[in-house]
């Protein structure tokens, strides 16, 4: 056989198309395979999980340690925390809210200058130290040097002429007290209760009965009130004429002062009656603390002929007492006469007039103008002169009365002395400083002069 008539063959061509038919078969037989397998897979998943199984639960018992109940302690750490704190102000506060009634003053016309100290007193002023006792109500005082904060205060001023003696400053110093009291009330936050009393050895006079706001229209109406006090020289010590008088009607337990107090010591016990958280008083000195001139009038009208009988037994008849009387207002008319002379000069001068207390008239007469007056007429010893420690005494059972049934705060007393230019003060200091001490407050001394410069320059 010729191999010119065989057709011609290509070995590759047909290797490649044998490869692609192999190949194409294996990949149809993996797919089946596969599409076999998830059949397969998905039947046994509906059996295990369409068809619903019985729900079983197993209980099981734990046993869990019971723990021991305590009783919780914290009212007794709390209890012994306060009664450990120096100033426990929180639970003091909540008892002045809690003995007060809530009834807001209105604060229109009735406020105004035409005020009615009385009406006012007889207010329901509470809510506005309820306020205060949120710190809105608690001022900031400087009273002459004394610092102290309070949302109830009293400020106590003395207005005898001891005060406005020469040596002392003479009228200039006493002006100018009234004037820093002044600015004082002006500074008091509208929220904060206040008072102002003036006082004699006998007479105190207050604002108001009770405690007011210090709003606008009361600032003004009490620095009006007390312009009448020392206006001049010519009135000095006089405030029998001013309305709202105190006067006590309870007779303290523990005390043998009872209802007898006077000067600073019954403005004090006045202001602790209106339970005032800061008392501020400014003197001339401790003064003469003896019974009250209303008991020594109550003895004589029980019998009138007591001090007579005993004058007479002293050798004073009455006609020895009449002839004294007469010489003795004789001279002392010769007296006044020279000394308004004299202030008629100091006036010219551009000088205040000269101002001398009761207590030093007569050595003034006899040791200055050198004119005789006639032998003292002696007195019956009915005054009974308290010693340091009754007074003491006496203040603490006010506060017993009337500020530890209503669980306030012991009142703060703060006393200023006003002393003479040469920078004496005199011997009883310390006895003021005891009754400040006594009281949580503190004691200052004003230095008074004649000049408005020396005044702030001896009191910076």
């Amino acid at each position: 056989m010729k191999s010119e008539n065989l057709p011609t063959m290509n070995p590759f061509g047909f290797l490649k198309k044998k490869t692609m038919i192999c190949s194409t078969e294996a990949a149809a037989i993996s797919i089946g395979i596969h599409v076999l397998l998830i059949v397969l897979a998905g039947s046994v998943v509906a059996v295990r999980y369409v068809q619903k199984r019985e729900a079983a639960f197993k209980g099981e018992v734990i046993v869990r340690p019971k723990l021991e109940r305590r009783q919780l302690q914290m009212p007794v750490k709390v209890k012994s925390l306060q009664k450990k704190s120096a100033r426990p102000k929180i639970t003091t506060r909540m008892a002045t809210v809690s003995q007060i009634s809530i009834s807001l003053p209105q604060m229109g016309a009735d406020w105004g200058g035409g005020f009615d100290r009385v009406n006012m007193g007889e207010r329901s002023l509470s809510s506005m130290g309820s306020v205060g006792s949120l710190g809105f109500g608690i001022s900031g005082i400087n009273f002459f040097g004394v610092k102290s904060k309070g949302e109830k205060v009293v400020f106590a001023v003395e207005a005898a002429k001891e005060m406005m003696r020469d040596d002392r400053g003479g009228y200039a110093t006493y002006k100018f007290a009234k004037d820093r009291l002044s600015k004082m009330i002006s500074e008091l936050k509208s929220a904060t209760l206040f008072n102002v009393m003036f006082f004699t050895r006998h007479e105190t006079v207050m604002f108001n009965p009770k405690l007011v706001p210090a709003t606008e229209a009361n600032k003004t109406a009490v620095i009006k009130w007390y312009a009448q006090v020392n206006a001049s020289a010519d009135v000095g010590g006089e405030i029998q004429h001013m309305e709202t008088m105190y006067s006590s009607q309870v007779d303290y337990d523990g005390s043998v002062v009872e209802q007898n107090a006077t000067g600073w010591t019954k403005a004090a016990q006045a202001a602790m009656e209106q339970r005032a958280d800061n008392i501020f008083i400014l003197c001339s000195g401790w003064g003469t603390q003896h019974i009250g001139k209303e008991n020594i009038v109550k003895m004589f009208e029980t019998n009138p002929d007591a001090s007579q009988e005993w004058l007479s037994n002293k050798g004073w008849s009455p006609e020895r007492i009449a002839e004294n009387k007469k010489e003795k207002k004789a001279v002392e008319a010769e007296a006044r006469e020279r000394l308004a002379k004299e202030n008629a000069a100091r006036i010219e001068k551009g000088l205040p007039p000269r101002i001398v207390p009761g207590t030093e008239w007569r050595d003034y007469i006899e040791k200055e103008l050198k004119l005789q007056l006639p032998p003292i007429v002696p007195r019956m010893p009915v005054r009974r002169v308290y010693e340091t420690e009754e007074i003491l005494g006496h203040l603490e059972a006010v506060y017993e009365y009337c500020y530890k049934p209503r669980k306030l705060e012991r009142p703060k007393v703060h006393m200023v002395k006003l002393i003479a230019e040469d920078d004496s003060s005199g011997n009883d200091s310390p006895r003021l400083m005891r009754v400040a001490r006594e009281f949580d407050g503190r004691f200052e001394l004003l230095r008074g002069a004649e000049t408005m410069e020396d005044l702030i320059k001896y009191n910076k």
